[in-house]
């Protein structure tokens, strides 16, 4: 037998066992994404709060400070998006210290999107089958984020407990959804000195910040859209209202007491908006001994903030 002949029968047997196989590289996409699919098992829907043992994915809950959120099946850690719910992990969860029920198999076929940054995807396929998977980590100032004083909030006392992924405080103050709906504004043009400074981030954090005069969902997808105007190609996009005081605080700034929870319901709604592929992040609150005016976080409240947004987003 000819050599030649003898390795033209092995590479046909090989294409024989494994009908298809390919790495595709891939920069500048953040998310540690698990994609698997089986047919007839597809989870519902429902998107968070939710209720039932179950959960919306069939993984159980999670009861985050008072309100039920679907574990997700797949995410390991942080909050995560899976067949276009945003989801918590089990670990994120209880390591919060917050209660996680229910459970069990649910369906299989979820997507997945994390914080990690990756550089490569490698996509396997067999019998009808798929499977996606990435790895990696983020890295210093690979995180942005726009909003007001109450994002700043956040983003100080992040950096105060450690948290170095997310910028720091950079001068938002006053700055509320409709300072950022305009991709050429002075908002966006601070957002881009940092920027210039760090690269331009790979996560972006959109906090939904208002005065008494609200926030429509239509600016909201505005500010969505100019945000993925200034971040990295493939940038994340988590979404928040701003706190909330569930010991009865009104932050008077906002509109009052129904301000804050407006900035939660829109958040939400957008998370749920499969077309925008932004992550719902949870809640940040606020207790009343942590409030320094009314509305803004004193020290205390800074480093509560800090350690909510590590809990969400890592270090």
């Amino acid at each position: 037998m000819k050599k030649s002949d003898f390795f033209g029968g092995i590479v046909i047997l090989i294409l024989f066992l494994v009908p298809a196989a390919n790495i595709t590289a891939q920069s500048w996409w953040w998310g540690s994404t698990t994609t698997s699919s089986t047919a007839n098992n597809t989870p519902s829907q429902t998107n968070p709060p939710v209720s039932g043992g179950g959960g919306a994915l069939g993984c159980g809950t999670c009861t985050w400070y008072g309100t039920e959120y679907p574990l997700c099946c797949t995410t390991s850690s942080g909050w995560g998006r899976e067949n276009n719910m945003s989801c918590i992990s089990r670990s994120a969860c209880e390591g919060a210290g917050q209660t996680v029920s229910g459970g069990g198999s649910g369906g299989t076929a979820t997507t997945t999107s994390t914080w990690e940054w990756s550089s490569t995807t490698t996509t396997t396929s067999n019998q009808g089958s798929t499977t996606t998977s990435t790895s990696g980590s983020g890295g210093e100032n690979t995180m942005g984020y726009c909003g007001c004083s109450m994002a700043e909030n956040v983003a100080n006392g992040y950096r105060a407990v450690g948290g170095r992924r997310m910028w720091g405080g950079y001068g938002t103050g006053g700055m509320v959804v409709q300072n950022w709906t305009d991709p050429n504004s002075g908002s966006w043009q601070l957002f881009d000195r940092q920027a210039d400074k760090y690269g331009k981030p790979g996560a972006v954090w959109v906090q939904i910040c208002i005065f008494s005069q609200g926030a429509t969902y239509d600016e909201v997808k505005r500010m969505i859209a100019a945000a993925r105007q200034h971040a990295a190609p493939g940038a994340t996009i988590y979404i928040t209202g701003q706190p909330l005081y569930p010991e009865g605080n009104v932050c008077s700034l906002a509109g009052g007491a129904d301000g804050p929870p407006s900035t939660d319901r829109l958040a939400q709604q957008a998370g749920n908006d499969s077309s925008l592929n932004v992550i719902y992040s949870g809640t940040f609150t606020l207790r009343n001994s942590e409030v320094a005016d009314g509305c803004h976080a004193n020290s205390a409240g800074e480093q509560s903030l800090g350690n909510r947004a590590v809990e969400k987003w890592g270090r």
